[in-house]
Formats: structure tokens, C-alpha cells, sequence
């Protein structure tokens, strides 16, 4: 059976819109059945989380493949800018843009120091526990990106 070439920019795009897709959707139908629902402000620490879980996520099922930077700002651009627009997070398209613009460059952010702690981390002992070091390399990232709450979209 052959192999199916996987393309490090497929599996980025994937993963991020299938996060999106998610966490948009679950609002949608949060809001649906509780209308008076408060929902997670649309701010960096948000943006850092969903990023950061697609990255897991590709980490997990992809394996951890690297690509050039200016294609993850490209695809987080797009992806929460249309996405967002579309799952009702914002309401006109200059808000998209900008939604877009912040969640690339917060998702190229993630990515860069993501994949910098993984590859430091692959030289030591921990290496072969790639998976789970992604998770907590995440989380650990996730917390650092609490200092930015304050500021919104």
C-alpha cells in the first residue's frame, strides 16, 4: 500500500480549522440552548489556547513536522479570520481582519516557541515521550500567555 504524502502546511491547516471549527460550533450551540450564556472573551489568551491545541493536535496525529514560517501566518490568518466571521465570533469584516491578523500572528508565536521547546527537549532523555511533552509544553505556554488578558481585540 503506498503512502499518503502529507504536506506539513495540510496538516497545520487541518488541525486549525478543525480546532476552530469546534470551538465555534460549541459556541453557536451554547448560545442556542442558554441565551444568556457569557462567552470567553475573544482575546489573546483565547486565540493562544486554540492555537495552541491545534498544534497538539498536529503534534499527536501528525507527528511534529516543521514548515516555513510565513505559510503558518498565512494559514492562521485565514483560518481565524474566516472562521471567526462565520461562527459569529465578530460581525463585520474589518473585526475578522483583525481577529485574523492577531490569531496568525499569536498562532505563528505558538508554533515557533512550541517547536523550539520540542526540539530541545528531544535531545534529552524525555525525547521519546514526545506526545505527552507537546501537552505539557502547551499548557506551560498557555499559562505564560496569562499575562496578556488584559488586552483585547
Amino acid at each position: 500500500m503506498k503512502k499518503v504524502i502529507r504536506s506539513p502546511l495540510c496538516t497545520g491547516s487541518i488541525c486549525l480549522s478543525a480546532t476552530l471549527l469546534a470551538a465555534g460550533l460549541a459556541a453557536q450551540i451554547a448560545v442556542t440552548v442558554v441565551p444568556n450564556i457569557i462567552l470567553p472573551a475573544l482575546d489573546i489568551p483565547t486565540l493562544a489556547a486554540l492555537s495552541l491545541f491545534a498544534l497538539v493536535l498536529e503534534v499527536v496525529l501528525f507527528g511534529e513536522d516543521h514548515r516555513f514560517w510565513a505559510t503558518s501566518l498565512i494559514v492562521g490568518i485565514v483560518a481565524f479570520g474566516v472562521l471567526s466571521l462565520c461562527a459569529g465570533g465578530v460581525t463585520t469584516v474589518l473585526d475578522a481582519l483583525r481577529v485574523g491578523i492577531l490569531g496568525g500572528t499569536v498562532f505563528l508565536i505558538c508554533e515557533v516557541l512550541l517547536h523550539s521547546i520540542l526540539d530541545r527537549l528531544s535531545s534529552g532523555p524525555v525525547g521519546k515521550y514526545r506526545r505527552s511533552m507537546a501537552v505539557v509544553s502547551a499548557l506551560l505556554l498557555w499559562l505564560a500567555a496569562q499575562i496578556l488578558m488584559s488586552i483585547g481585540i
